[in-house]
C-alpha cells in the first residue's frame, strides 16, 4: 500500500482516549488495523479545502478475523457486540462511544443489493471493493495516510470517481447512483464525474430493486445537502429522480423552499421531501410506503398536505394556528408562502403552546354526563377558551 505524502497526526479527534484505547488492543501484539472511510476523508477534506465538517463515526479495518478482533478487544476490558459478524464486522462501546470494525473483505459474488464476501490480508483488495477513491483512504493512528487508488488526488481536486469500472461498481450495489450524486452534493463539487454519470443513467431502473430505506437514506442527504438546489434539476434531467420518487411534482417548488429554508438557517428533510409530493393522500402514502417511512414520518407529511390557508403574522392570529396544526405546520406552510421572517420563525419557535384548562373530569364535577353532550360542551367552552386569545372566561 502506498503512502499518501502526507501525515495528520495533528488532529485532536486522533486524540481521543477511546478510540487509542481501541486502536492500542486491536494493534496489540503484531495485528494490524486502520481508522477507514468516511472519517479520513472528511478529515483530509477539512485541509484540503478548508472546510468544518465534523467528524462523525469512526471506522475501522483489520487484518485480523472478527473472532481475533473480539479476543484482543475483551482482553483490553472493551465491551464487543458482534452486530454483524457473519459480514466481517463487530461494535467496540467504550465510554459511550461506538467503533465498527470490519475484518478486510474481497467480494466473491454480487447481485446489486448485496455482495457475498470472503475475508483477507490483502489491504489493496478491501480497496478495491469499496465505491469511490475518496472512500478508500486508510489512517494509522499516528496520522499516516494510506491511499492505495489514487483518491487523494481527487480529493484535492474535489473529484468524485468510481473505484475501477463505474458499470462494475453500479452493478455490484445501484445504491451506489445515489451515493455518487450524494457525495458529489455534498462536497460541492463543480460537477459529477462524467464516466459515473453515465453509467448512473445506463443503469438507473437497478434502482427499483433497492430498499426504501437505503433509498431514503441516501436521498435524505442529498436533499439537505449544501448543493441540492444543483442536484435536484440533474437528477430529474437524467431520469434518476423518476427512478427514486415516482410521481413526483416539478421540482420547482422544492427550490424555492429550500432558498427560503437556507435563508433562515433550517433544514426540514420531510418538509423538503412534501414539496417534491403531489398534495394527494394517496400518492402520499404510496410514496411513504416506498421509501418505508415510519408512520410518524407518514402522517407528518399528511399534515403538511392539508389545506392551510395565508394568514397575517400578527401575534394572536400565530398563536391561534399553531394551537390548530402545531409549531412545524405553520413553520412549514409560512416557508412554503414565502412569508416566513427570522423574527417570526423565533417567535414560534419560542411559543409555549398553552394546555386546555378544563378537561371530562371538570365537566363531570359539575354535573355534566359522559356522552356526545358533554362532548360538545367540552368543544364549545374550548372554542371560547381560543377566541378569547387562550384566556379563562366565565362559561
Amino acid at each position: 500500500m502506498n503512502n499518501a505524502p502526507l501525515n495528520i497526526g495533528t488532529e485532536k479527534w486522533l486524540k481521543e482516549p477511546a478510540l487509542r484505547e481501541v486502536m492500542n488492543a486491536l494493534v496489540a501484539d503484531g495485528g494490524n488495523a486502520k481508522i477507514v472511510g468516511g472519517a479520513v476523508r472528511d478529515a483530509l477534506h477539512n485541509i484540503f479545502w478548508k472546510k468544518k465538517r465534523k467528524i462523525g463515526d469512526i471506522d475501522i479495518a483489520s487484518e485480523l478475523t472478527p473472532q481475533q478482533n473480539i479476543e484482543r478487544l475483551e482482553t483490553a476490558g472493551i465491551k464487543v457486540i458482534p452486530t454483524g459478524i457473519d459480514y466481517g464486522t463487530v461494535t467496540a462501546v467504550i465510554d459511550k462511544k461506538h467503533f465498527e470494525i470490519t475484518t478486510l473483505r474481497r467480494d466473491v459474488a454480487t447481485d446489486g443489493r448485496h455482495a457475498d464476501v470472503e475475508f483477507t490480508d490483502d489491504w489493496a483488495e478491501d480497496a478495491k471493493r469499496r465505491d469511490f477513491t475518496i472512500n478508500a483512504f486508510y489512517l494509522d493512528l499516528d496520522g499516516t495516510v494510506y491511499d492505495p487508488l489514487g483518491g487523494f488526488e481527487d480529493l484535492k481536486k474535489a473529484k468524485i470517481r468510481f473505484i475501477g469500472n463505474a458499470k462494475e461498481r453500479i452493478k455490484e450495489d445501484a445504491l451506489r447512483i445515489l451515493r455518487l450524486f450524494r457525495f458529489s452534493s455534498e462536497f460541492e463539487v463543480g460537477g459529477v464525474d462524467e464516466e459515473g454519470l453515465l453509467a448512473s443513467v445506463e443503469l438507473k431502473s437497478m434502482i427499483r430493486d433497492l430498499s426504501g430505506e437505503r433509498i431514503w437514506q441516501e436521498f435524505q442527504k442529498i436533499i439537505l445537502s449544501k448543493r441540492a438546489i444543483q442536484a435536484l434539476p440533474i437528477l430529474s434531467a437524467v431520469g434518476l429522480l423518476d427512478e427514486i420518487l415516482p410521481h413526483h411534482e416539478n421540482y420547482g417548488k422544492f427550490l424555492k423552499y429550500v432558498k427560503r429554508e437556507k435563508k433562515l438557517g433550517l433544514r426540514n428533510p420531510l418538509g423538503r421531501l412534501s414539496m417534491l409530493l403531489p398534495r394527494d393522500e394517496n400518492k402520499i402514502k404510496e410514496m411513504s410506503s416506498h421509501l418505508r417511512l415510519s408512520n410518524n414520518q407518514r402522517d407528518q407529511l399528511f399534515r403538511f398536505a392539508d389545506d392551510y390557508h395565508k394568514h397575517d403574522l400578527r401575534s394572536k392570529t400565530l398563536r391561534r394556528v399553531i394551537y390548530q396544526y402545531g409549531k412545524d405546520v405553520v413553520i412549514h406552510n409560512l416557508i412554503r408562502f414565502g412569508s416566513l421572517d427570522e423574527k417570526t420563525f423565533l417567535y414560534i419557535n419560542d411559543y409555549n403552546v398553552p394546555v386546555l384548562p378544563y378537561t371530562g373530569k371538570d365537566l363531570m364535577a359539575e354535573g355534566w354526563k359522559a356522552g356526545p353532550e358533554m362532548g360538545a360542551e367540552l368543544k364549545r367552552r374550548e372554542q371560547v377558551w381560543i377566541d378569547a386569545d387562550f384566556t379563562v372566561t366565565h362559561h
